[in-house]
């Protein structure tokens, strides 16, 4: 695998190119100064989590650096919050095709929450458009039919909704989104202020409202308080199925492994249990840090231990 990635990115015009086989390793040599790590997850003896935790502590390089995580495709969805808490980026391995892309989207830093308005009125629109620009990823829809479309290929992290469209009304489309995805965060834009129409929609799905006429001045802030204060609830509950489905997969590989070893194919019952404690999340204790400082970070070495 490390053969492949690096014939891939020599391929691709990036000249320095240097694979090293476990996180020891690639600890020493990160030191030599870097722009971008790539890692897998299940690398011996450091495996891939414990060695960006150790990146990100400040102690071995800079914690800033880019950094692109390659995994089974079966862990991406167990491995996404993981490497947002991170800060790094997602690669499945079986998208080898699109390893050039991805290094060029860690180099260019974390990307912008994506907002999709769907607004009838253009000008209303391209109004809330250059409002939010400078701090989101905005996708404009002027029909329901074409939000609906569009959201259902991104899925973006907030939806600014009119509630009076031309073709489907905002409830419509609110119980449509919500129905396929119970976290999606959506803002209703609405001139109404009936009481009864707000808990109408509230009870439908809908996180906040926004009043017209639109302060474009605030819309930009009242977006990222949105995403602040009810994507940390979206994020708990979705860490949770994912904790959940994280224990099915580690399950499944401890029963895949027992299998192959009782039919004698050791070597894929090895790969079946590297699987199953990549999909771990295991603290690096006390001791495994104060030996890794010592070797690669000497300056550091009487941060950790006893008394």
């Amino acid at each position: 695998m490390r053969r492949r990635f690096k014939d891939t990115l020599k391929a691709a015009g990036y000249g320095r190119v240097v694979a090293v086989e476990n996180g020891r390793l690639a600890l020493g040599e990160l030191q030599l100064g870097y722009n971008l790590l790539i890692t897998a997850l299940d690398l011996p003896g450091l495996d891939g989590w414990r060695l960006l935790r150790m990146i990100r502590s400040g102690a071995f390089c800079s914690s800033r650096l880019p950094v692109l995580v390659v995994c089974d495709a079966h862990l991406v969805s167990v491995a996404e919050p993981m490497a947002r808490d991170c800060h790094a980026n997602l690669l499945a391995e079986n998208d080898l095709a699109q390893l050039p892309d991805a290094v060029v989207s860690c180099l260019d830093g974390p990307k912008k929450p994506t907002v999709l308005v769907v607004e009838d009125n253009p000008d209303t629109a391209r109004l809330i458009e250059l409002s939010l620009r400078d701090c989101f990823d905005v996708q404009v829809a002027l029909t329901g039919q074409e939000g609906l479309a569009a959201w259902q290929t991104q899925q973006h992290e907030l939806i600014l909704l009119d509630l009076m469209l031309p073709d489907l009304n905002g409830l419509e489309i609110l119980l449509h989104v919500v129905a396929a995805k119970a976290t999606q965060l959506v803002v209703v834009i609405t001139a109404r202020s009936e009481q009864v129409i707000h808990r109408e929609l509230m009870e439908a799905g809908a996180t906040a409202f926004l009043s017209k006429p639109i302060n474009s001045d605030l819309l930009s802030i009242f977006c990222e308080r949105i995403l602040r204060q009810y994507g940390t609830y979206r994020h708990q509950r979705t860490d949770l199925e994912r904790r959940q489905e994280s224990e099915r997969f580690i399950h499944e590989r401890i029963l895949a492994a027992h299998h192959l070893l009782t039919t004698g194919r050791a070597g894929m019952a090895t790969q079946q249990l590297r699987q199953a404690i990549a999909a771990q999340e295991t603290p690096l204790g006390d001791d495994e840090w104060a030996t890794l400082l010592a070797e690669f970070a000497p300056e550091h070495k009487n941060v950790v231990g006893g008394d």
